[in-house]
């Protein structure tokens, strides 16, 4: 039988290799002869399912590194060496990707590299203020509290995110549903229609010539709308990945009617949240706008903290510089300039992360009330225009007599 084995030598480097033997004890008592210190031992059909396993699952779920991340903290806090707590919870993790992200992190670590560092090699997995933040908690001796708050940070993002897609699933399944009927009318019901109104033999009015020549184009030309609607998702992702589109895209999502207004108050739940994750770490302040720059996820307000970061640099307190970025509202400025006064700035983020997490879940209930009855309107609309091509004809055909 053959085994997949990494283990370190007498000089502390790392090897890999394939080994024969019977069973997993031979092969381990085998290694230890040579020297070796086995870190890892897997028959080679298990290293092949976990390689299928690795394929089918390449992501990290948020929800995963927050378990993480508070295991993590717990253990730390408990006393548990770095190495041992990350052992033990990569026994504990089932995504594959992450289970090895964390054995190589544990070798890093093992081998005297600071774990904010070994972090760093797994950009992927673990943001810029994950990391940022995990050396704060090295450098402060108080790690395990940097975890607990990183920790805290990474729920209330994945709460925030779980609100906004429960606001947007129920619009979706309707507007869905609503396109299936059209498409199944279009398909299998105006054909009908289209053999009785040619028996009838009277001038179809405006609206029924369209419904009919619409249900022609779908049933013969199908393979058209199927490529014109993939060809337009490919063209708009490849211009939002531009910089002007990337641009063009992210001011569009925060000045649309309707949903504009909510992502902007997401987006300061979030700014607000980072970076009072940040002050209370005790990071240095253009450190952590040039973190929340890079986490905050839309072009229009990583360019305001451009500015804000060039303001800062040049000594201009935060709550001026903010306020001289027109895509903030005043309280923001207002509640830091209160913070900057007295001492407490990473309170007064606190508290404006909570409030604008409040408003988020106010405007997504708001949302969802207010798109049922447009999507009621649309519908009644849709279904009131087909009533009005299959009457008109009948309409014609009876003054006609």
């Amino acid at each position: 039988m053959e085994f997949i084995y990494t283990a370190k030598t007498n000089k502390n480097e790392v090897s890999s290799g394939k080994i024969q033997a019977q069973n997993k004890k031979q092969a381990i008592n085998t290694l230890q002869k040579q020297g070796l210190f086995v870190l890892e031992l897997k028959a080679e059909h298990q290293e092949m399912t976990q390689k299928i396993s690795f394929n089918l699952r390449k992501k990290v779920s948020l929800k995963d590194k927050i378990i993480f991340t508070k295991q993590l903290a717990m253990m730390v806090k408990g006393g548990l060496p770095l190495v041992e707590a990350l052992n033990a919870l990569k026994e504990q993790t089932e995504n594959q990707v992450f289970r090895e992200a964390i054995i190589q992190i544990t070798d890093e670590v093992r081998g005297g590299i600071a774990l904010s560092k070994a972090l760093e090699k797994h950009p992927n997995i673990f943001p810029k203020l994950y990391i940022s933040v995990t050396a704060s908690g090295e450098q402060s001796g108080k790690l395990d509290q940097v975890l607990e708050r990183l920790a805290d940070q990474l729920q209330k993002d994945y709460d925030l995110i779980t609100k906004v897609k429960a606001a947007i699933t129920y619009p979706i399944i309707i507007v869905c549903a609503l396109l299936g009927v059209v498409v199944l009318m279009l398909v299998f019901v105006v054909p009908q229609l289209k053999s009785i109104f040619s028996e009838m033999g009277v001038e179809l009015p405006i609206f029924t010539r369209i419904l009919l020549g619409t249900s022609d184009f779908v049933i013969h030309f199908w393979y058209i709308v199927i490529i014109v609607i993939i060809g337009l998702y490919l063209a708009i992702r490849y211009w939002g990945k531009t910089p002007g589109g990337r641009l063009s895209i992210d001011t569009f999502k925060i000045k649309v009617p309707i949903f504009g207004q909510l992502s902007r108050k997401i987006y300061m739940a979030r700014f607000t949240r980072t970076m009072a994750t940040l002050v209370a770490s005790g990071l240095p302040m253009l450190r952590i706008l040039e973190t929340v720059k890079e986490v905050v996820g839309n072009q229009v307000y990583k360019m305001a903290f451009e500015g804000i970061s060039q303001d800062v640099e040049s000594g201009v307190t935060l709550s001026v510089a903010l306020r001289k970025q027109k895509v903030f509202p005043p309280m923001i400025s207002q509640m830091i300039a209160v913070g900057e006064k007295s001492g407490k700035i990473d309170e007064i983020l606190l508290h404006l992360a909570n409030f604008y997490d409040k408003e988020v879940e106010a405007s997504t209930a708001a949302l969802a009330s207010m798109i049922e009855p447009i999507l009621i309107i649309i519908i009644g609309a849709g279904v009131g225009a087909a009533i009005a091509a299959v009457i008109l004809p009948i309409y014609s055909l009876v003054n006609v007599i």
